[in-house]
């Protein structure tokens, strides 16, 4: 395809403009790379190394690549911050393969390296190179399935099908979510006349055969534990009470893409000044555009008017329509619109180093400001103090103690991965499952039965959470509630609450009614059947 048209305006980015932001591209990931190590991880990171140590084809909340990629780091580079993060960013120079190879599929070699600059200039592909979570597998195992299906529908390639396949099986293998570019793929080929043809071929259903081979294991995990995880991840968020969030949803876009390229995106959908009317090929690209950005974003919309939904949702699908704005940004934008998009890279240069201190060092004399439960701050510190305190509970009591972190999964995992020894920690800690309240994967690790008797070190950021009802009806005894203070460098951070408890009980429930039968049972009494390591 010849470079796309525009309205008439002045040139573009120049090659000096682009490889100055090849420059910047470059320095920002140099800084990924180098600050792996330093931030402690964020909560849901080590939720997520400790599926690494509970190795599974499964898990309620996720699919298993998560735990996979981290366990392979972490054999690689020890079990520390680097090692759980570093496929992250193997996973983002994934990404950024397949956008370069898309673009210049479509456009040319200028706009496809400036499609890399921008994955490294937005903030949701920048930090899904730095943060380990679900998205970054997924977001790699996106931009395949792009490129691939791109090769099949604009060259015609039968054998491109295979890399569908795969890439689509990987993707569902990362998130869930890797199915909407089914739903996409169904639908281009339904409004595309040149593709309706692989309708009657067999290599897009060999693709989907493929991809159903390669998510076999969540399969199999779900059929053991009666269909936990797809139940979690479908009926059990629709039937979750009603939150309007579209507006939640607006502005995360807004903070995931920036304004700018925000703006830029819904000029490039519109078809505004970017592809040339008179070109067939041209159109298709658009279509393709349109339907792989708008399909999933339509579905996220539609949830978010009865549903609370997440920050990082929609990040990848404005894979589709990245290629596009990159090759406007090289062709003809508007003074204004290059002005903007540059100011975009100059904060990114500020923002994305600054924030990375922040997190490792605090503000100069100030240190912390900000939540340690939403940020990887205060973490390492609060994990040693607690395997401390447990351990002089131990010596005091002469009974083994078990960890309990008082909210979801937070807590527990943090203690767990800065616990001094680790393989012990994760033995010794669990949460709030045990005590009533949901706690995900720890009520299959760790059975409200297997701890019948314990003693407990309950730990909570808020006091009120030890003084509720429900523990003092679970425990024989309980100690005075123990406010410690967080610090790091001389400064405060935070502060948390403890409380021992002793000789824990599991409510007995009442027989039912005699001719009928015990209604259900809980899902951390299925968990016989996990590994452990």
């Amino acid at each position: 395809m010849t470079a796309p048209h525009s309205e008439p305006s002045l040139a573009g980015l120049s090659s000096k403009g682009v490889d100055r932001t090849l420059i910047v591209a470059a320095g920002l990931l140099l800084l990924q790379l180098a600050a792996l190590a330093a931030p402690d991880l964020f909560p849901e990171e080590a939720y997520y190394w400790l599926y690494s140590r509970h190795l599974d084809i499964g898990y309620l909340d996720h699919p298993p690549m998560v735990a996979w990629l981290i366990h392979f780091g972490t054999m690689a580079f020890g079990h520390g911050e680097f090692g759980v993060r570093i496929f992250a960013l193997l996973c983002h120079l994934v990404a950024c393969f397949f956008v370069f190879r898309l673009t210049a599929l479509w456009f040319d070699r200028r706009a496809a390296w400036t499609a890399v600059a921008m994955l490294q200039v937005l903030p949701f592909f920048f930090m899904t190179g730095f943060i380990m979570t679900p998205d970054a597998p997924l977001t790699a195992c996106w931009a395949g399935a792009l490129y691939f299906l791109a090769r099949a529908f604009f060259q015609e390639d039968g054998r491109a099908w295979l890399g569908v396949g795969i890439f689509l099986g990987l993707g569902m293998l990362s998130k869930y979510t890797m199915a909407l570019i089914g739903l996409a793929t169904l639908l281009f080929m339904a409004l595309d006349p040149s593709s309706r043809r692989w309708f009657r071929h067999p290599a897009p259903y060999g693709a989907v055969l493929l991809s159903l081979v390669i998510f076999a294991p969540v399969l199999m995990w779900n059929a053991q534990h009666e269909w936990a995880s797809f139940a979690y991840q479908s009926a059990d968020r629709i039937s979750a009470p009603w939150h309007f969030s579209t507006h939640e949803l607006l502005g995360a876009i807004l903070v995931l893409l920036t304004p700018v390229a925000l703006l830029l995106a819904i000029r490039v959908l519109a078809g505004r000044g970017t592809f040339n009317p008179t070109s067939t090929k041209a159109s298709r690209i658009r279509l393709y555009c349109q339907i792989f950005t708008l399909v999933p974003l339509a579905v996220f919309i539609i949830f978010s008017i009865t549903h609370r939904v997440k920050l990082n949702w929609t990040g990848p699908l404005w894979l589709a329509v990245i290629p596009a704005v990159a090759a406007y940004l090289t062709a003809a934008p508007s003074i204004l619109t290059l002005r903007a998009w540059k100011t975009t890279v100059v904060l990114a240069c500020i923002i994305y180093p600054a924030f990375l201190l922040y997190l490792s060092f605090g503000l100069p004399g100030l240190g912390y400001s900000a939540r340690m439960e939403l940020l990887p701050v205060g973490w390492s510190e609060m994990g040693l103090a607690l395997e401390r305190l447990k351990h002089e509970v131990q010596e005091q009591t002469q009974q083994p103690t078990v960890i309990v972190g008082m909210d979801r999964n937070f807590i527990a995992s943090e203690a767990a991965f800065y616990a001094a020894d680790q393989a012990t920690a994760v033995r010794e800690t669990t949460s709030a499952h045990l005590f009533g309240h949901e706690s995900l994967m720890f009520e299959f690790w760790t059975p409200a039965q297997s701890l019948e008797g314990a003693m407990l070190l309950l730990v909570s950021f808020e006091r009120q959470e030890l003084e509720r009802i429900t523990i003092r009806r679970r425990c024989r005894g309980l100690s005075p509630i123990t406010e410690h203070l967080i610090v790091r460098n001389g400064k405060p951070i935070s502060r948390y609450f403890t409380t021992v408890a002793t000789g824990y009980r599991i409510p007995k429930r009442r027989a039912p009614p005699l001719g009928t039968a015990s209604v259900g049972h809980t899902m951390a009494g299925q968990s016989g059947s996990l590994d452990r390591m």
